[in-house]
């Protein structure tokens, strides 16, 4: 019995070998008769579409699909950024409202208006992005906010002028710049790369030479100064001298930072930040204009509005002048002049005269009383060369870079954005100094085209609602008679981008003029938002504190790391669309 069920179990286990061995085979003969039926039916269809098929038509090309899947730009652009909760969607507005945020990067422009439309969608505004301090990592906080708060998206895009607190912001956050989708941008006549007049490379040719000269200055006043200081610390007035040479060096050191790419660069080149936008601009195929004075514009996708295009000038004389004080503009707080500063404190030193107006400074008059005998030598050391005459020249260089910078100032593209329902002004001058405000006035083609037969100029000025505050609150960057005096008594608003924290020293004793600030809050009755009060004597807050205003009107963020603010924003009706 067991030999039996050895023998059937032995069977068993060959016939499931044999099974095994035979299953693959049966396998790969159905495996191949599904194929063979397979290539039948296909050889059906093609005959079948053969006889069916229309007359041939070119086919669509078709791009070949990828293995990895190409992620959409938002999403690249999030990844890149940070975290993924960051979001393009733009927060809609009450329709006929604008917003314009201000970033508090330090003293220099960046703003952002948003008109809002029936549906509550932005039309985004952007205009410059620069400051006199701070390096990229300081930037960044801004410029990330600023994107997201615009969805990544530019519908116009306004570069006022050359001076690094207007435009550096554009070199040092290039790469963030280079992501957003600007539709257009617009700059001023001057900075047309055509120039069909001739007009813009005769100014542009003058700047050159003069950022040249005053850079050539810069390096000779630095090469000098071990002399220079040496002499101080001899003097029997050394704390005067000193004094009076620091405030030299700062004056002279603020016109050079925003004049110049480097504080000692002689060549006269165009800022980094001004050259980085044209590229960006110029790699995205942007829609560009360049503008002259006297024109009125409307936007597409902006209904309702309208651009008053008021500045630059095309008199050359006029973009080269200045107002006479108390009438023209505001009196100063005090001058960087021709006598540099320095020479007022020399002339204490070596001329007790009451002539303080020589052929040259000062400090090159010899006197016996003072410097004793052997007086020749000390003119003739191998570190005297700042005593003689030679160097002279040095000293105007405070008129020099006055001038540099007033001139660049006076090529600010300025402009009055004017609501054609109900009339009201937003009035952004960049950086206008005197000559500019006076040439608005001298438009032809605007007489009489204001209400009551007004120039349209002092028209607008009398409708002004918003005034962003000309050159960060200096005495002539708001003109007196043909400006703020034509502005309204009540019912306006101001901004100005000053912030004493980050500031250049030379500005200090200009920024604020306290007659200006004190009309401004006057006719504001204290709406007017400093990008930071520190060290502003009398402060719009004191006259009505910003935190009482309603989170709708009125919004201001500090930076996450608390420095500095980030922000301040005010929105107001504008009434460019109905409600």
């Amino acid at each position: 019995m067991a030999t039996k069920a050895v023998k059937k179990k032995a069977a068993s286990k060959s016939k499931t070998a044999l099974k095994k061995k035979a299953a693959p085979k049966k396998a790969a003969k159905k495996k191949a008769a599904k194929k063979k039926t397979a290539v039948k039916k296909n050889a059906v269809k093609k005959k079948a579409a053969k006889k069916t098929a229309p007359k041939k038509v070119a086919p669509k090309k078709t791009a070949p699909k990828k293995t990895t899947p190409k992620k959409s730009v938002s999403k690249q652009l999030l990844d890149e950024d940070g975290p993924a909760n960051v979001s393009w969607e733009q927060e809609r507005g009450k329709p006929g409202t604008v917003s314009i945020r201000m970033y508090c990067i330090g003293t220099g422009d960046c703003f952002v208006i948003k008109f809002f439309d029936r549906e509550g969608s932005p039309f985004n505004i952007v205009i410059d992005c620069g400051c006199c301090m701070g390096d990229p990592d300081w930037f960044l906080p801004y410029v990330k906010d600023l994107r997201k708060y615009i969805g990544n998206t530019v519908d116009l895009l306004v570069v006022t002028h050359e001076h690094q607190d207007h435009v550096n912001g554009f070199q040092k956050c290039g790469d963030l710049f280079e992501r957003m989708v600007i539709k257009t941008a617009w700059f001023a006549w001057t900075e047309h790369p055509d120039d069909p007049g001739g007009e813009a490379a005769e100014l542009l040719k003058k700047r050159t030479a003069m950022k040249a000269a005053l850079g050539s200055a810069m390096q000779e006043i630095e090469k000098q100064e071990p002399a220079i200081q040496q002499a101080i610390a001899d003097s029997a007035f050394a704390f005067e001298l000193k004094a009076a040479r620091e405030a030299f060096l700062n004056g002279m050191n603020s016109l050079a930072e925003i004049n110049l790419e480097a504080t000692t660069e002689t060549g006269g080149k165009p800022l980094a930040g001004m050259k980085r936008i044209k590229d960006i601009l110029s790699d995205k195929k942007t829609r560009v204009k360049y503008l002259n004075p006297g024109s009125s514009i409307s936007v597409d996708g902006l209904a309702g509005v309208k651009f008053h295009v008021l500045g630059p000038p095309k008199n050359r004389d006029l973009i080269f002048k200045e107002g006479k004080q108390g009438t023209d503009v505001f009196r100063k707080n005090m001058a960087l002049n021709e006598s540099a500063l320095a020479a007022r404190a020399f002339s204490r030193f070596s001329n007790p005269t009451d002539k303080p107006d020589l052929p040259f400074t000062d400090e090159y008059v010899v006197d016996d009383r003072v410097t004793g005998p052997n007086t020749k030598s000390k003119y003739t050391g191998a570190n005297d060369n700042w005593r003689r005459i030679d160097s002279e020249w040095l000293m105007s260089a405070g008129s020099l870079a006055l001038r540099l910078t007033s001139h660049i100032n006076n090529t600010s593209l300025a402009l009055a954005i004017e609501c054609e329902a109900n009339g009201k002004v937003i009035l952004m001058p960049g950086d206008a100094e005197y000559g500019s405000w006076e040439s608005w006035h001298l438009i032809q083609s605007w007489n009489k085209k204001g209400r009551n037969q007004k120039h349209l100029v002092e028209d607008l000025l009398n409708r002004t609602v918003f005034y962003k505050v000309g050159h960060h609150l200096s005495y002539n960057g708001t003109a007196l008679e043909k400006g703020i005096n034509m502005m309204p008594e009540s019912n306006m608003v101001a901004m100005a981008t000053l912030d004493r924290n980050r500031i250049s020293k030379g500005w200090k004793s200009t920024m604020p003029n306290k007659h200006l600030l004190a009309e401004l809050i006057r006719k504001t009755g204290g709406r007017f938002f400093i990008m930071d009060e520190t060290e502003v004597d009398g402060a719009p807050s004191l006259t009505l504190d910003p935190g009482t205003l309603d989170e709708a009107v009125y919004k201001a963020k500090r930076r996450d790391d608390d420095l500095a603010a980030l922000y301040k924003q005010y929105t107001f009706e504008f009434g460019h669309v109905a409600p």
